[in-house]
C-alpha cells in the first residue's frame, strides 16, 4: 500500500466498531474513544477499509496522543508518522503528550517527542502511567513511559 493509496480523514459513528476492535487487540486503554477526535487512514480504493488511527483528547489544559494503531499489513510505509503529524498539525504550537511503552520511544522522537517525568504529566496521566506501568510490566515486561513536545523542537 503506498502513501498515494490513503485517504486520511476525521473519524466518523461509523469507525467506532473498527477502532473499538483494534484498541482491544492491541490491549491498549479502550476508553474514551470519541470517532470525531480521531484521525483515520482507510484505503483510497474502499474508505471503509481502515488500516490505521489514532486520537488527541483533551487534557487539562493540553492534548493527549492515544489510540495511535496501525494494522499489521499497513505497517513499515509511514502510515503511523502520517497519523501523528495530521493530529499534531490540528493543535500546532499547543502542547501533548503521550504514554507509550518504553521500545517505542524511537518511533515518537523523530515526531518531536521527548521523555517527560511522570511527575511532570498532568495529574490524571500520572496516575494512568502508574497504572499503566503495572500492566505494561506484567503482560509486556516494559515500563510504561510518558512524552511530550513542549520540551521538543519544532516538528520536522
Amino acid at each position: 500500500m503506498c502513501a498515494q493509496n490513503v485517504v486520511y480523514r476525521t473519524g466518523t459513528a461509523i469507525d467506532q466498531q473498527a477502532i473499538a476492535a483494534a484498541v482491544l487487540r492491541e490491549s491498549m486503554n479502550p476508553l474514551f474513544l470519541q470517532p470525531d477526535r480521531f484521525v483515520v487512514a482507510s484505503d483510497a480504493a474502499d474508505e471503509q477499509r481502515v488500516l490505521g488511527f489514532g486520537q488527541l483528547r483533551p487534557l487539562s489544559g493540553a492534548w493527549e496522543l492515544a489510540s495511535l494503531v496501525v494494522e499489521p499489513q499497513a505497517r513499515g510505509r509511514g502510515l503511523g508518522s502520517a497519523l501523528v503529524r495530521r493530529l499534531l498539525a490540528r493543535v500546532e504550537g499547543e502542547e501533548v503528550w503521550l504514554l507509550t511503552l518504553e521500545n517505542t520511544r524511537p518511533f515518537y522522537e523523530p515526531l518531536g517527542f521527548v521523555e517527560t517525568p511522570p511527575d511532570a504529566a498532568p495529574l490524571a496521566m500520572r496516575l494512568e502511567q502508574a497504572v499503566g506501568s503495572l500492566v505494561a510490566g506484567v503482560v509486556a515486561g516494559q515500563q510504561c513511559i510518558v512524552m511530550n513536545t513542549r520540551a521538543s523542537a519544532p516538528l520536522p
